[in-house]
């Protein structure tokens, strides 16, 4: 379909040389430009920094927006830095790089990350006047900058382990790599929603008979939510610690143009409700016997190597989503709380339709309308809002540019350059790739990222207005999913999306929770209606619609 801006089909050009490639996985929608200013040169910086401490040979990537739409180009690093990358290379498999960064990680920069969060959060924006509202919205921005490159330092730290395991899996066996990697399932726990906080609040409801006639009697959920908060004893300090850590992520995406948990009260008392019927969410590990059954599929030359590569791949699982929600998730939530309050009073004034719509300008177009100069009018950005609401990314051009070139791996690299090599691939290919098989009207054919069968009823997703007709047990089928779905995901039966691979979030997290995962089937969502009866095979990576 042509995307049609002001009456008139969009020009997708190549925002640079080289070929230029759709991010649908992380971008499933247009991205407000306030957020897509900052995203591009903050990713690509920290991203090559990472590469280059890990000792990649990625250069370092170009991430632009394109009528809102995310294209990625990448290039080799320079081979004037081989010998410097084949060095750090070596380093990283000898000293297990991975484990001190996720050391530091949990440490250092993650409780200094939620401190400087709840400082953000605990400025009454509303009250602020228009001068201080702008000197909040900025000191928002700073602190998302610096998240967004947080998260993608932390990059490699995240991926390899399973990246590398992943590559000898696949030198090693033909089989479908989900049961292998269902091994890994128990070691990220956040993955699957579980959370101490959740865990504390869900027994302080149960042990007191008013909280639990408050999260039941009806009322609307914004309120259900602030009167338990307002609660005396243990429930309202659980409700408080709870709501203050996941309250103002991001629900659907990483960006400030999509809604904050608490502008979908719904979902978060779903969840508590769901965790004080049925308990909270708790890790589960495989067995003993169905670890014994799995690595007995492996080449027994090859078992005591694989034992290893799974003890690493568990050991920094959970990095994969936690650097994103305690990251940019949660700093985006932050800064969009800023920008609606701001856009409260603008709205108040005359000066917007609606509050939400003070996301659409950009950083310059904002600070003129804070200040009372000329920027975009009402009509301007609500039209802008539209346009991000009427497309998916799906309805863009895949590639643009030159054509991708084959990956080739360079001649005489030494062994651990060779294996960092081969890793990269497998994490590229893992985390972006989709299936290839043809998909039938009644069969669609996707990559099993988490193995079991589930028959139940298909939930079909495509921003968080609908996320309230979630039910438990439901399948969960959507373009692709982000840390940020991690609160609604628990609820679920199984999951298919359109977009990723083995590595991509909805794998990650339906290995996590236990249930079948197909990811990766191109068109699900388009061709599966609401509501239908569907079996997801996790294994073979096959959805019947019944």
């Amino acid at each position: 379909m042509a995307i049609i801006a002001d009456g008139k089909p969009l020009v997708f050009e190549a925002p640079g040389p080289g070929s230029w490639r759709l991010d649908s996985l992380h971008v499933p929608r247009p991205w407000s430009r306030f957020h897509g200013e900052i995203f591009g040169p903050n990713v690509s910086v920290a991203a090559a920094e990472s590469a280059q401490r890990y000792g990649t040979l990625s250069g370092r990537g170009r991430f632009v927006l394109v009528h809102g739409f995310a294209y990625g180009s990448f290039a080799p690093a320079d081979p004037a830095e081989f010998p410097a990358r084949f060095a750090a290379a070596k380093e990283t498999f000898a000293t297990k790089r991975w484990r001190a960064e996720l050391a530091h990680w949990e440490d250092s920069v993650k409780p200094a990350t939620i401190r400087a969060h709840l400082a953000l959060q605990r400025v009454d924006a509303a009250a602020l006047s228009a001068e201080d509202q702008l000197a909040h919205i900025a000191a928002c921005r700073d602190n998302l900058t610096r998240m967004i490159q947080q998260h993608h330092q932390f990059n490699m730290a995240a991926t390899l382990p399973i990246s590398d395991l992943i590559a000898h899996l696949r030198a090693w066996s033909d089989r479908p790599l989900g049961a292998f990697l269902a091994l890994v399932r128990g070691s990220a726990p956040e993955s699957a929603g579980a959370m101490p906080e959740l865990t504390r609040l869900a027994a302080g409801i149960r042990a007191d008979a008013a909280a639990q006639a408050l999260l039941t009697c009806g009322a609307p959920h914004g309120d259900i939510l602030t009167n338990l908060q307002a609660m005396p004893g243990e429930v309202g300090a659980a409700a408080t610690g709870y709501i203050d850590l996941v309250g103002y992520r991001i629900l659907d995406g990483l960006e400030v143009g999509a809604p904050f948990s608490l502008e979908v009260p719904e979902v978060l008392v779903k969840g508590i409700r769901r965790a004080v019927e049925t308990g909270a969410p708790v890790p589960g590990h495989a067995s003993p016997e169905e670890t014994a059954r799995v690595r007995d599929m492996v080449p027994a030359v090859h078992r005591d190597t694989f034992d290893s590569l799974l003890a690493e791949a568990r050991h920094n699982s959970r990095l994969r989503d936690e650097r994103g929600n305690y990251s940019d998730v949660w700093a985006a939530g932050i800064c969009r709380r800023a920008i609606l309050a701001a856009g409260a009073r603008l709205a108040s004034e005359g000066r917007l339709h609606d509050a939400t719509h003070l996301v659409e300008p950009d950083w310059a177009e904002m600070q003129a309308m804070l200040t009372g100069r000329a920027g975009p009018s009402a009509d301007d950005l609500a039209a802008r809002r539209r346009f991000r609401d009427s497309y998916q990314a799906a309805d863009a051009p895949p590639l643009l540019g030159d054509p991708p070139k084959p990956t080739v791996v360079p001649d005489g690299l030494p062994p651990a350059a060779l294996r960092m090599f081969r890793a990269s691939m497998a994490s590229s290919e893992a985390i972006f790739g989709t299936a290839t098989e043809p998909n039938e009207p009644r069969r669609l054919r996707g990559i099993g990222a988490s193995p079991g069968s589930f028959t139940g009823t298909a939930r079909v997703i495509f921003s968080p207005a609908d996320f309230g007709r979630l039910q438990s047990g439901d399948i969960l089928v959507t373009p692709s999913t982000t840390e940020s779905f991690n609160i609604v995901l628990p609820l679920l039966g199984a999951i298919v999306t359109d977009t990723g691979g083995l590595l991509s979030h909805a794998a990650i997290v339906s290995r996590e929770l236990g249930i079948p995962g197909v990811v990766g089937t191109r068109e699900a969502s388009k061709h599966i209606a609401d509501g239908a009866q569907l079996r997801v095979d996790g294994l073979t990576g096959e959805v019947f619609v019944l």
